[in-house]
Protein backbone atom coordinates (compact mmCIF):
# COMPACT_ATOMS: atom_id res chain seq x y z
CA UNK A 1 0.00 0.00 0.00
CA UNK A 2 1.39 3.37 -0.42
CA UNK A 3 2.10 5.06 2.33
CA UNK A 4 0.17 8.61 2.25
CA UNK A 5 1.80 11.44 4.47
CA UNK A 6 -0.66 14.11 6.27
CA UNK A 7 1.93 16.83 6.68
CA UNK A 8 2.73 17.81 10.19
CA UNK A 9 2.07 22.03 9.91
CA UNK A 10 -1.40 21.33 8.80
CA UNK A 11 -4.42 19.98 11.38
CA UNK A 12 -7.44 20.24 8.85
CA UNK A 13 -8.36 16.83 6.93
CA UNK A 14 -10.47 16.29 4.51
CA UNK A 15 -14.07 16.08 5.74
CA UNK A 16 -17.53 15.88 4.05
CA UNK A 17 -17.87 16.16 0.55
CA UNK A 18 -14.41 16.93 -0.84
CA UNK A 19 -13.19 17.18 -4.81
CA UNK A 20 -9.65 15.21 -4.99
CA UNK A 21 -7.38 15.00 -7.30
CA UNK A 22 -3.36 13.97 -7.29
CA UNK A 23 -0.42 15.04 -9.02
CA UNK A 24 3.55 15.15 -9.10
CA UNK A 25 5.46 18.78 -8.28
CA UNK A 26 5.14 20.19 -12.10
CA UNK A 27 1.68 19.49 -12.37
CA UNK A 28 1.06 21.02 -9.07
CA UNK A 29 2.43 23.90 -9.78
CA UNK A 30 1.13 24.17 -13.55
CA UNK A 31 -2.34 22.70 -12.90
CA UNK A 32 -3.25 22.24 -9.45
CA UNK A 33 -2.96 25.94 -8.74
CA UNK A 34 -6.06 27.27 -10.58
CA UNK A 35 -7.33 24.23 -10.09
CA UNK A 36 -7.64 25.04 -6.40
CA UNK A 37 -8.46 29.22 -7.72
CA UNK A 38 -11.68 27.69 -9.60
CA UNK A 39 -12.56 25.25 -6.43
CA UNK A 40 -12.52 27.92 -4.32
CA UNK A 41 -14.89 30.51 -6.78
CA UNK A 42 -17.36 27.31 -6.81
CA UNK A 43 -17.16 27.08 -3.02
CA UNK A 44 -16.29 23.35 -3.01
CA UNK A 45 -13.83 22.01 -0.50
CA UNK A 46 -10.73 19.98 -2.23
CA UNK A 47 -8.07 17.95 -1.77
CA UNK A 48 -4.72 17.50 -3.05
CA UNK A 49 -2.51 14.63 -2.59
CA UNK A 50 1.26 15.53 -4.20
CA UNK A 51 3.83 12.22 -5.24
CA UNK A 52 7.40 13.18 -4.30
CA UNK A 53 7.03 16.77 -4.25
CA UNK A 54 9.58 19.10 -4.39
CA UNK A 55 10.32 21.87 -1.33
CA UNK A 56 8.56 24.74 -3.96
CA UNK A 57 5.45 22.46 -3.60
CA UNK A 58 5.42 23.32 0.59
CA UNK A 59 5.53 26.94 0.37
CA UNK A 60 3.20 27.12 -2.05
CA UNK A 61 0.77 24.99 -0.35
CA UNK A 62 1.15 27.39 2.74
CA UNK A 63 0.70 30.63 0.47
CA UNK A 64 -2.12 28.78 -0.96
CA UNK A 65 -3.69 28.14 2.55
CA UNK A 66 -4.03 31.80 3.25
CA UNK A 67 -5.82 32.59 0.33
CA UNK A 68 -8.98 30.13 0.16
CA UNK A 69 -11.18 32.08 1.95
CA UNK A 70 -14.36 30.08 0.81
CA UNK A 71 -13.31 26.22 1.27
CA UNK A 72 -11.46 23.96 3.43
CA UNK A 73 -8.10 22.84 1.27
CA UNK A 74 -6.41 19.79 2.64
CA UNK A 75 -3.13 18.30 1.67
CA UNK A 76 -0.99 14.97 1.68
CA UNK A 77 1.88 13.42 -0.36
CA UNK A 78 4.04 10.64 -0.67
CA UNK A 79 7.54 9.85 -1.23
CA UNK A 80 7.87 6.57 -3.59
CA UNK A 81 10.67 5.82 -5.89
CA UNK A 82 9.26 5.69 -9.64
CA UNK A 83 12.94 4.81 -11.45
CA UNK A 84 11.76 1.60 -12.48
CA UNK A 85 8.35 2.22 -13.41
CA UNK A 86 6.09 3.79 -16.12
CA UNK A 87 5.81 7.38 -14.11
CA UNK A 88 2.86 8.52 -16.63
CA UNK A 89 0.70 5.48 -15.93
CA UNK A 90 1.68 5.79 -12.33
CA UNK A 91 0.44 9.35 -12.12
CA UNK A 92 -2.71 8.48 -13.76
CA UNK A 93 -3.48 5.22 -11.40
CA UNK A 94 -2.30 7.25 -8.00
CA UNK A 95 -5.65 8.90 -7.08
CA UNK A 96 -7.54 5.76 -7.28
CA UNK A 97 -4.44 3.86 -5.26
CA UNK A 98 -4.59 6.31 -2.33
CA UNK A 99 -8.44 7.22 -2.08
CA UNK A 100 -9.70 4.81 -0.23
CA UNK A 101 -7.07 6.49 2.29
CA UNK A 102 -8.87 9.84 1.70
CA UNK A 103 -12.02 8.17 2.80
CA UNK A 104 -10.94 7.70 6.41
CA UNK A 105 -11.63 11.09 6.65
CA UNK A 106 -13.81 12.00 4.07
CA UNK A 107 -17.65 11.42 3.55
CA UNK A 108 -17.86 11.54 -0.20
CA UNK A 109 -15.07 12.20 -3.04
CA UNK A 110 -15.57 13.28 -6.30
CA UNK A 111 -11.93 12.31 -7.87
CA UNK A 112 -11.32 14.57 -10.90
CA UNK A 113 -8.10 15.60 -13.31
CA UNK A 114 -5.50 17.62 -11.99
CA UNK A 115 -5.52 19.64 -14.85
CA UNK A 116 -9.14 20.39 -15.11
CA UNK A 117 -11.48 23.76 -14.12
CA UNK A 118 -14.00 23.97 -11.90
CA UNK A 119 -16.91 26.02 -14.02
CA UNK A 120 -19.81 26.00 -11.05
CA UNK A 121 -20.47 24.68 -7.84
CA UNK A 122 -21.04 20.58 -7.72
CA UNK A 123 -23.51 18.67 -6.20
CA UNK A 124 -23.02 15.71 -4.85
CA UNK A 125 -25.93 13.46 -6.02
CA UNK A 126 -28.05 12.19 -3.17
CA UNK A 127 -28.79 8.68 -3.30
CA UNK A 128 -25.92 7.41 -5.07
CA UNK A 129 -23.07 5.69 -3.86
CA UNK A 130 -21.19 5.45 -7.38
CA UNK A 131 -20.33 7.85 -10.13
CA UNK A 132 -18.60 6.96 -13.38
CA UNK A 133 -18.32 8.71 -17.14
CA UNK A 134 -19.23 5.76 -18.99
CA UNK A 135 -19.14 5.57 -22.78
CA UNK A 136 -19.01 3.85 -25.84
CA UNK A 137 -15.60 2.71 -26.64
CA UNK A 138 -13.63 5.19 -28.89
CA UNK A 139 -13.54 4.27 -32.60
CA UNK A 140 -10.96 2.64 -34.16
CA UNK A 141 -9.84 0.80 -30.38
CA UNK A 142 -9.34 -2.52 -29.66
CA UNK A 143 -8.46 -5.13 -27.13
CA UNK A 144 -7.24 -3.12 -24.09
CA UNK A 145 -7.68 -0.02 -25.26
CA UNK A 146 -11.43 -0.71 -26.34
CA UNK A 147 -11.87 -1.89 -22.56
CA UNK A 148 -10.37 1.11 -21.38
CA UNK A 149 -12.18 3.68 -22.93
CA UNK A 150 -15.52 2.80 -22.17
CA UNK A 151 -14.69 4.85 -18.85
CA UNK A 152 -13.50 8.56 -18.98
CA UNK A 153 -11.69 8.79 -15.74
CA UNK A 154 -11.63 12.58 -15.06
CA UNK A 155 -14.94 12.74 -13.02
CA UNK A 156 -15.44 9.30 -10.47
CA UNK A 157 -17.86 9.61 -7.13
CA UNK A 158 -17.12 7.63 -4.13
CA UNK A 159 -18.85 6.92 -1.21
CA UNK A 160 -18.39 5.01 2.17
CA UNK A 161 -20.36 2.54 0.54
CA UNK A 162 -17.81 2.30 -2.51
CA UNK A 163 -14.94 1.65 -0.47
CA UNK A 164 -14.97 -2.38 -1.41
CA UNK A 165 -15.62 -1.06 -4.91
CA UNK A 166 -12.08 1.35 -5.02
CA UNK A 167 -10.04 -1.67 -3.29
CA UNK A 168 -11.26 -4.14 -6.11
CA UNK A 169 -10.14 -1.29 -8.51
CA UNK A 170 -6.90 -1.23 -6.77
CA UNK A 171 -6.19 -4.60 -6.81
CA UNK A 172 -7.11 -5.11 -10.28
CA UNK A 173 -4.39 -2.09 -11.10
CA UNK A 174 -1.86 -4.01 -8.69
CA UNK A 175 -2.62 -7.39 -10.67
CA UNK A 176 -2.11 -5.75 -14.25
CA UNK A 177 0.65 -3.64 -13.67
CA UNK A 178 1.40 -0.30 -14.86
CA UNK A 179 0.12 -0.22 -18.71
CA UNK A 180 -1.68 3.06 -20.06
CA UNK A 181 -5.15 2.25 -19.83
CA UNK A 182 -4.76 -0.01 -16.54
CA UNK A 183 -6.80 2.60 -14.13
CA UNK A 184 -9.77 2.89 -16.63
CA UNK A 185 -9.94 -0.80 -17.10
CA UNK A 186 -10.18 -1.32 -13.45
CA UNK A 187 -13.11 0.76 -13.11
CA UNK A 188 -14.81 -0.57 -15.56
CA UNK A 189 -14.05 -4.25 -14.50
CA UNK A 190 -14.95 -3.29 -11.23
CA UNK A 191 -17.92 -1.77 -12.31
CA UNK A 192 -19.38 -4.75 -14.36
CA UNK A 193 -18.15 -7.08 -11.44
CA UNK A 194 -19.79 -5.70 -8.70
CA UNK A 195 -23.30 -5.17 -10.68
CA UNK A 196 -23.45 -1.15 -10.36
CA UNK A 197 -24.25 -1.19 -14.03
CA UNK A 198 -27.99 -2.77 -12.95
CA UNK A 199 -27.85 -0.57 -9.20
CA UNK A 200 -30.04 2.75 -8.86
CA UNK A 201 -27.16 3.78 -6.56
CA UNK A 202 -25.37 4.69 -9.58
CA UNK A 203 -25.07 7.68 -11.23
CA UNK A 204 -23.73 7.87 -15.16
CA UNK A 205 -22.22 11.15 -15.36
CA UNK A 206 -22.54 13.18 -18.87
CA UNK A 207 -20.55 15.51 -20.85
CA UNK A 208 -22.45 18.49 -18.56
CA UNK A 209 -20.65 16.96 -16.14
CA UNK A 210 -17.18 17.11 -17.57
CA UNK A 211 -16.79 18.76 -20.55
CA UNK A 212 -13.73 18.45 -23.02
CA UNK A 213 -14.81 21.33 -25.55
CA UNK A 214 -15.27 24.20 -22.68
CA UNK A 215 -18.65 24.58 -22.68
CA UNK A 216 -20.78 27.44 -20.97
CA UNK A 217 -22.91 25.95 -18.65
CA UNK A 218 -21.19 22.32 -17.81
CA UNK A 219 -19.67 22.04 -14.35
CA UNK A 220 -15.82 20.84 -14.93
CA UNK A 221 -13.63 21.63 -18.11
CA UNK A 222 -10.98 19.19 -18.59
CA UNK A 223 -7.86 20.00 -20.71
CA UNK A 224 -6.99 17.00 -22.45
CA UNK A 225 -3.50 16.49 -24.85
CA UNK A 226 -2.71 20.09 -26.42
CA UNK A 227 -6.31 21.68 -25.55
CA UNK A 228 -4.72 22.35 -21.86
CA UNK A 229 -2.40 24.54 -23.60
CA UNK A 230 -3.32 25.65 -26.93
CA UNK A 231 -7.27 26.55 -26.86
CA UNK A 232 -7.78 29.93 -25.78
CA UNK A 233 -11.00 29.24 -23.94
CA UNK A 234 -9.30 27.06 -21.27
CA UNK A 235 -6.07 28.56 -21.35
CA UNK A 236 -7.48 32.45 -20.55
CA UNK A 237 -9.83 31.04 -17.95
CA UNK A 238 -7.01 29.43 -16.43
CA UNK A 239 -4.81 32.50 -15.82
CA UNK A 240 -8.07 34.09 -14.83
CA UNK A 241 -8.06 31.77 -11.62
CA UNK A 242 -4.21 32.10 -11.24
CA UNK A 243 -4.87 35.63 -10.82
CA UNK A 244 -6.36 34.85 -7.82
CA UNK A 245 -3.56 33.71 -5.64
CA UNK A 246 -0.71 35.61 -4.63
CA UNK A 247 2.33 33.51 -4.70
Amino acid sequence: MIEVIWPDDFKERPSGDVLFASCDSVYFHEHAIPLIASANAARNDIHIHVVNPVEHVFSEIHKIAHQTPNIVVTFSYENTDLTLVDSRTYYASNRFMVAEQILEYADRLMIIDTDCLIMDHIEFPDGKDLGLFTRDSLPGTQGWEQLGTKVAAGIVLLTQDTVQYIKGVQKRVQSYGLRWFVDQVALYEQYIEDGWDKSDKFIDFNDMDMDWNFVEGSKIWTGKGERKYKNETYVNKKIDFCRMFEL
